[in-house]
């Protein structure tokens, strides 16, 4: 049987209209917004505003989400329903990437030869979710107009996305108004001891469920290289913020969550069984790519974009 063929890779067209791109520094941070001129010149209200925040993947930097940025702005822009807010987006080179990569090993996986790979990977999750809460409440204060509401989505791909399920769980619907991860996982816990091989019928589970396990009865299905790349420290880190996600995820935050059904690195599997202990929760939408990998396509882009729009609309 022939291999599927895959859903490519979203390409910026050469005839999309680029927004404006304006560089700041924010608490060290160098970070750049994308849309901030034109908002001057725009019909509607300029007293609320929504900012798209976009957090790219491992090993990547802020220009692989650039066209995103570029491709959203347009669609949300030109789309023939009138919009009670403007949208600009924001971006930054997570942490240990693009120009604050201080160590390449720490952005490999196990197979490159990385023993620390969880560890470095989940501390730049948290790091950058960091950055984004930091973002979020500075952001304000560097633009050059004033808006008396902030709606802060967090979009974020990969290591953006699991990145954004953490932000929300973490500042609630106070000061996130929705987010839309593309192949990440609400479940790290899961995601990492599944590419560890670990077999969970052992303890007459599965995968997606791990987090609720203590680390004692973990351990015991654990050979000594796993236990060696999950121990017992990052695993209790890593379950409180699973359980918090699974359990108690703030209900009126905003949700676009996207997967590719094959995608080989962060299974869908993850995603779907919160959906399936969410259901009926009001403000989701999911969107599996059929034919699609570990990345994301034009169809997600859209999809992102007229979210935004129905989320919006006046």
């Amino acid at each position: 049987m022939s291999e599927p063929t895959l859903e490519p890779h979203f390409s910026l067209a050469d005839s999309t209209p680029r927004s404006s791109k304006t560089t700041l520094v924010i608490g060290g941070l160098r970070v750049y917004i994308y849309g901030l001129e034109g908002i001057k010149e725009a019909p509607w209200s300029e007293s609320e505003i929504a900012v798209l925040y976009l957090a790219h993947g491992r090993t990547l930097t802020y220009l692989s989400v650039e066209g995103i940025a570029h491709e959203i702005l347009h669609q949300y822009r030109s789309h023939s329903r009138q919009k009670k807010v403007n949208l600009i987006a924001v971006t930054l080179d997570m942490s240990n990437h693009g120009e604050r990569e201080i160590s390449v090993e720490a952005n490999q996986g196990w197979n490159s030869g990385n023993e620390k790979h969880a560890q470095d990977m989940l501390s730049i999750v948290s790091a950058s979710a960091h950055d984004f809460q930091l973002l979020i409440d500075y952001l304000p204060a560097y633009l050059p107009v004033h808006f008396s509401k902030f709606y802060n989505i967090i979009a974020g791909v990969s290591l953006g996305g699991h990145t954004a399920w953490r932000i929300a769980q973490s500042l609630g619907a106070t000061k996130v108004h929705g987010i839309a991860p593309i192949v990440g996982s609400p479940n790290l816990t899961g995601l990492m001891v599944n590419r560890l091989g670990v077999d969970p019928a052992a303890l007459n589970s599965v995968t997606q469920d791990l987090y609720s396990f203590a680390y004692k009865d973990l351990a015991a299905i654990l050979n000594e290289e796993q236990k060696r790349r999950w121990p017992e420290s990052l695993s209790n880190v890593i379950q409180a913020a699973d359980r918090a996600i699974a359990e108690d995820f703030p209900r009126d935050i905003a949700i676009l969550a996207q997967n590719g059904g094959l995608d080989p690195l962060v299974p869908n599997d993850f995603t779907a069984r919160w959906m399936q202990h969410y259901e009926g929760r009001d403000k989701t939408d999911y969107f599996v790519q059929q034919n699609t990998g570990h990345t994301f396509t034009k169809e997600m882009v859209a999809n992102i974009a007229g979210w935004l729009v129905g989320l919006f609309a006046g």
